[in-house]
């Protein structure tokens, strides 16, 4: 069996994710600011018997500035 978690964002928009399992917990946003193509995040999913939790959004408008 095969796992795959994919998040893309396109346009001027950025994202919070989040994602936890087991003992491993990470935390990131991506933007598609600026680039000609889709932003992708690929989230590693490891077998066994943790659960995980994703957390997508909400979803905001990016001009680029800090």
């Amino acid at each position: 069996m095969t796992v795959s978690v994919k998040v893309t964002v396109n346009g001027n928009y950025k994202l919070p994710i989040s994602y936890k399992q087991g003992g491993r917990e990470e935390n990131h946003v991506i933007s598609g600011h600026g680039l000609d193509r889709p932003n992708e995040l690929h989230i590693p999913f490891h077998h066994g018997p943790d659960v995980m939790t994703l957390t997508v959004g909400p979803e905001e408008p990016d001009n680029g500035e800090e």
